[in-house]
């Protein structure tokens, strides 16, 4: 095949698995975990609160998401597709630069950028309000690097290039090597892999010695060293991080108060990432997302996977077929080349991360420290395939690894869309439930799928939702051991989210929770908590009294969401059952009972029955007894939830008269 028509086959290939590896759910994705401090912080303040956000650890970071939300708004769709751009991107990058080193290893170098480009270490892109920085960078940094590897080329040409070409490609290499430490700094660990593939390309030109070969990598870097040092300098010397996590004096806090053991444990964490970034990276997340999928995104996911290695496979019986001795198998005696680089590149990627106190872990996205050594990585593995593997074992190998991969990362994908999806249907019941939610409110929400880590989580989308543009009106946090116990101390607080200052008013907090996974969002009232028995997360009984039901103020104009965080449609009971519980808060028994009613004709019933209390205890206020029997025979079916309400029934009536706390309580508790 044709050079030129092989090269645009290859782009096309890295194009398509590009795409469909991590585009097919896009629509469905939404915002995640860090997003929602980003976001909510730009709804109030805008580009200009996104920039003091960051100007505590990372400024450059501010002003990118700022011309970020400037340019992509509040459309999810429009960050994800961003995110997918800039990924795609960085893959072409990646070929570009392989192609510059090894022009000749036509199959080798696309299996490389096939490898990167499905790299199952990173799962995370479907995050792509914050995450986008991190594909940013990454592509940032290959670029620059590709540029470095053709400035040194073309500088021994014969002719050389024109030396203004090579100062405006020196200097736009620089400028993107300050633009990725910008972005996050520990990526400096990706300049030994500048300082590598210049050795490399200085070493493979005329095999000089050892001395020779450094002296003249240094003089091809020495533009990229002074940039990445002068950028060193600035972050450890002058710029004082006010962030714990990215403070210096923190970190050399923690290495000074136990030298040797902070080393130690910097080596072995580094060891250890070496080990997962490199290997288990390519099985650990297989397992974890398989393990623990259902059998129709496993089948997508299989279906997906055998069209990209179907795919795959075309082009290479077509590009490579028949491809001579210099493009295939006289490489395989340097293909080790691959493997040493790999590996400087992935140590020297992983001990700035290492050092700074973060690893690497397949949960709680941690996994993301592995995007800076995916380039390695993919060096690694297509080495190993194509210097220990013969036909047909290699491309067997190959593909099993691709479609692996791909797998993950829809798996992934339609994990972040079920969170999205539960999200919405958590905040569209929220706004049914609570028309308005007064000032100073703290809400602890707990989701039916996954769980909150940050409270920002769940202030974020809050004041969004309720005090949109006016700042953090309302506080939020995620229920833990340590938030319990400040419930139950009642005690306000205050604390900072990078430079916000969030309110913590403990004596106000409200509690939505879904009980499980076939119930609606329940906000409970602490004079009579509703569920239906005790949770496996004991926490919530331990705290559901102090839920303060009077923050939701009643008479305020329902609340609309906002455009990107409607379109989710939960059940249709839950929209009842949500109405009936306001009502009985405004004491309006006769809208309780007409909505019980409704329910009833359309045949909407509860699968949690300790929803049917509204309708009980509406029913026995108005004195329709057979309704009421009925009701109450309805959730006498779970023993459990019985239990559970009678418990609270004991504490007294909840509710002013009318309401008949005696019948209510006999009906339920006492009749057999």
């Amino acid at each position: 095949m044709k050079k030129g028509s092989e090269t645009w086959l290859a782009v096309g290939i890295i194009t398509f698995v590009t795409l469909l590896t991590y585009g097919v759910l896009i629509p469905q994705l939404g915002f995640y975990r860090d997003d929602w401090y980003l976001f909510s912080t730009a709804q109030s303040q805008g580009p200009a609160g996104i920039v003091a956000l960051f100007q505590i650890d990372r400024p450059l970071a501010g002003y990118l998401y700022a011309f970020g939300f400037k340019l992509l708004g509040l459309s999810p769709l429009a960050w994800q597709v961003a995110t997918l751009i800039i990924r795609l991107t960085g893959n072409l990058a990646l070929f570009w630069l392989l192609r510059l080193l090894w022009p000749d290893w036509k199959m080798e170098t696309l299996a490389v950028v096939l490898l990167f480009s499905v790299y199952p270490g990173f799962t995370v892109q479907p995050n792509a309000g914050v995450y986008i920085s991190d594909l940013l960078a990454s592509a940032a940094a290959l670029i620059s690097i590709a540029l470095t590897v053709k400035v040194v080329q073309d500088s021994t040409n014969n002719p050389p290039a024109r030396p203004w070409v090579q100062v405006l490609l020196s200097a736009l290499a620089g400028l993107l090597a300050l633009f990725y430490l910008g972005i996050f700094e520990a990526a400096i660990g990706l300049e030994a892999a500048r300082f590598a593939l210049i050795w490399y390309v200085v070493w493979r030109r005329d095999h000089p010695g050892f001395k020779v070969i450094t002296t003249r990598t240094l003089k091809a870097d020495m533009v990229y060293l002074f940039v990445s040092v002068a950028f060193l300098i600035w972050r450890l010397f002058f710029f004082h991080s006010t962030r714990r996590s990215t403070n210096l004096g923190v970190l050399l806090g923690k290495y000074g108060a136990s030298p040797l053991r902070s080393v130690v444990s910097v080596i072995i964490e580094t060891f250890k990432d070496i080990l997962e970034t490199t290997v288990f990276a390519w099985v650990v997340p297989f397992y974890q997302f398989v393990s623990n999928g259902n059998y129709r995104d496993l089948a997508i996911a299989v279906g997906i996977a055998l069209l990209v290695v179907s795919c795959i496979y075309l082009v290479f019986r077509l590009a490579y077929q028949k491809s001579g001795p210099s493009e295939t198998a006289s490489s395989a005696h340097s293909t080790h080349h691959l493997i040493w680089l790999g590996l400087f590149i992935v140590v020297f990627a992983l001990i700035p991360i290492d050092a700074a106190g973060r690893n690497v872990l397949f949960s709680d996205q941690w996994d993301r420290y592995t995007i800076y050594a995916s380039l390695g990585v993919a060096l690694v593995i297509g080495g190993f395939i194509f210097h220990f593997f013969q036909e047909p074992y290699r491309k067997g190998l190959l593909f099993a690894l691709i479609g692996m991969s791909v797998i993950v990362h829809f798996f992934s994908a339609a994990w972040y869309r079920d969170f999205w999806a539960a999200e919405r249907d958590l905040w569209q019941q929220m706004v049914w439930r609570a028309p308005g939610l007064r000032p100073g409110t703290m809400l602890f929400a707990i989701p039916p799928f996954a769980g909150y880590e940050e409270g920002y989580e769940i202030y974020g989308p809050a004041n969004m939702i309720y005090y949109p543009g006016q700042g953090i009106q309302l506080g939020g946090e995620v229920l833990n051991s340590d938030t319990a116990a400040n419930i139950q101390l009642q005690k306000d607080r205050e604390h900072y989210d990078r430079s916000v200052l969030v309110p913590d008013n403990y004596q106000n907090i409200l509690i939505a929770v879904y009980p499980g996974q076939q119930s609606c969002l329940h906000v409970l009232d602490g004079r009579k908590v509703e569920l239906p028995g005790l949770l496996d997360n004991s926490l919530v009984a331990d705290i559901a009294p102090y839920s303060q039901i009077n923050q939701i103020d009643t008479s305020a104009s329902p609340v609309t969401l906002p455009a990107f965080l409607s379109g989710e449609h939960p059940k249709e009971w839950c929209s009842y059952y949500q109405k009936m519980d306001l009502a009985r808060q405004q004491g309006n028994w006769q809208e309780v009972a007409s909505l019980a009613d409704e329910s009833q004709k359309k045949g909407l019933t509860p699968d949690d029955v300790s929803e049917w209390m509204p309708a009980l205890e509406a029913y026995v206020t108005l004195g329709r007894v057979p309704e009421a029997r009925h009701a109450a025979s309805i959730i006498r079916t779970s023993d459990k939830a019985r239990s559970f309400l009678c418990l609270q029934l004991q504490r007294g009536a909840a509710y002013p008269p009318p309401y008949n706390f005696i019948q209510v309580n006999q009906l339920l508790c006492q009749a057999n």
